[in-house]
């Protein structure tokens, strides 16, 4: 997720969670009902929801997701 951080800038936010570690990491695995790790939701800017996946996603097709959505 690094380099997709450095790609995509100020027009992407990503945040990285463990529950474990906090009670807003906690409070945000149950509000989007997270299952585990890793777990990849991806918000518009109203914060509604347009994209998610449990699991190992490749870095490329991620980057492509996250192109096509800046569009």
């Amino acid at each position: 997720m690094d380099g997709l951080q450095e790609e995509f800038g100020s027009d992407v936010l990503f945040l990285s969670l463990n529950a474990a570690d906090s009670a807003s990491g906690e409070s945000l695995f149950q509000h989007f009902a997270l299952r585990g790790h890793p777990n990849i939701v991806i918000l518009d800017a109203d914060t509604q929801e347009i994209f998610r996946t449990f699991g190992q996603i490749e870095e490329d097709a991620l980057r492509m997701m996250l192109k096509d959505i800046e569009k």
